[in-house]
């Protein structure tokens, strides 16, 4: 391809977070070096793993022939004056997920990133993964983001490839209590699609799996990045609500896919503290970003037979 007709492709930053788990991020990295897309720009970012990740994830680029820089969190106001197509960022310290991801999406907006990939490391792509992406995003100026179809490494479609904004009686039916009398509720079907989506043309979705999101670099400066007062889980569900909130949309493209693993970078944690991050990650996207007083999120949470104590804001805890 000639260099003006790869002038023509918007660039893409994709943002890939490790978490004491070095080895699924090179093998991510590795899928990445086979894509056919010609303008991508590549930030890992170490969320401070203590267990020497960045530099194992170094070897492993470099032993491929492919030049990379390793900056640190302070450095990175100077992102966009580092050529390599892949730049390694080890943060200061481990503020949750958003916050970790938003170091990459900071450095890929400073290197003119149109676009910027949101990619978690347990995933592996398909070489020709991100041009159907790209192009449905070029050809729907309303829509924010896109993702791809995500699979197991059976290649089922994963539920939580696109779900709809949950309704109220979802937490009771669909993610609560009740689910286990009712497996097959409609609250249920609605929020994965089910029965109305086969994954066979592109779709209009509330929510994309945050395993994959591709965003336009107008959103993040019309919403802001990702909100950094969860420490894990609901992030894509956040980014939503901002995104809704501001009239964009979002869209699922199935002719792009993407294997995802899945959970091994929180499976390094203790449960427990996982467990009690996706409780305050919930009560704030609940009270915060739906307006659901503190009552009926209480009641949500002993449905799930987890009430909560309020009286304190979601605190970033580490895992």
């Amino acid at each position: 391809m000639t260099g003006a007709a790869t002038e023509s492709f918007p660039r893409v930053g994709i943002v890939v977070l490790n978490y004491r788990n070095w080895a699924d991020t090179a093998a991510c990295l590795r899928s990445l070096a086979a894509a056919t897309y010609p303008r991508t720009f590549v930030v890992v970012v170490d969320n401070d793993s203590g267990n020497d990740s960045l530099a194992r994830i170094r070897a492993d680029v470099e032993a491929r022939g492919v030049a990379c820089a390793a900056v640190a969190e302070s450095d990175l106001g100077n992102a966009g004056a580092f050529p390599e197509p892949v730049l390694l960022v080890q943060a200061a310290a481990n503020r949750g997920y958003a916050a970790g991801n938003n170091l990459g999406i900071r450095a890929a907006l400073a290197r003119n990133c149109e676009y910027v990939l949101v990619l978690n490391n347990d995933t592996e792509v398909e070489p020709g993964f991100l041009e159907p992406l790209v192009a449905y995003a070029e050809a729907h100026p309303h829509l924010g983001a896109v993702g791809p179809k995500v699979v197991d490494p059976k290649g089922r479609v994963e539920p939580t490839c696109a779900r709809r904004r949950p309704e109220l009686l979802y937490y009771f039916f669909g993610d609560g209590v009740l689910r286990r009398w009712f497996p097959r509720n409609r609250w249920r079907r609605r929020h994965f699609y089910e029965g109305e989506y086969a994954y066979d043309a592109p779709r209009q979705v509330d929510v994309l799996s945050g395993s994959c999101m591709l965003v336009k670099k107008a959103v993040f400066a019309q919403v802001g990045l990702l909100d950094e007062n969860t420490f894990l889980y609901l992030e894509e569900f956040i980014l939503h609500e901002k995104m809704r909130a501001a009239g964009w949309g979002q869209a699922i493209v199935p002719a792009s896919v993407v294997v995802h693993k899945g959970g091994r970078s929180a499976g390094q944690a203790v449960p427990e503290r996982i467990r009690q991050a996706k409780r305050e990650s919930r009560r704030y996207y609940l009270t915060r970003y739906r307006r659901y007083g503190k009552f009926l999120v209480w009641v949500i949470e002993l449905a799930r037979n987890r009430p909560p104590a309020f009286g304190r804001r979601a605190r970033k805890a580490g895992p």
